[in-house]
């Protein structure tokens, strides 16, 4: 019996067919979009105020290296350095960001 209510909890005793189902269209609707283009412009003004070492920081974390790699780059000694640069520059973002990540109205 409870096997039946964990595949019922789950999904997965569904009687509708998968290609029946309501798919979300992938597509932005132009407010969606503004809004997006919005905080996207917002967020490159605040990378142009930080400084050099902050912008190559922030661009290493999105292209995903991890703290060792992103040392090793910098050729820094010590990786409690790269955390505490990882830390200020955070703050100086969010400081150049008005105080939140999302664009205000």
């Amino acid at each position: 019996m409870s096997a039946v209510r964990t595949e019922i909890r789950r999904g997965e005793h569904n009687p509708l067919p998968v290609d029946d189902l309501p798919l979300p269209d992938p597509r932005l609707n132009p407010a969606e979009l503004a809004e997006r283009n919005q905080r996207l412009s917002h967020l490159k003004a605040a990378l142009h105020t930080l400084g050099e070492r902050c912008r190559r920081l922030v661009r290493y974390k999105l292209e995903g290296k991890s703290f060792p790699e992103i040392q090793a780059l910098f050729e820094i000694s010590s990786i409690n350095t790269i955390y505490t640069w990882d830390f200020r520059c955070r703050k100086q973002l969010l400081e150049a960001l008005g105080g939140r990540w999302e664009a205000r109205p």
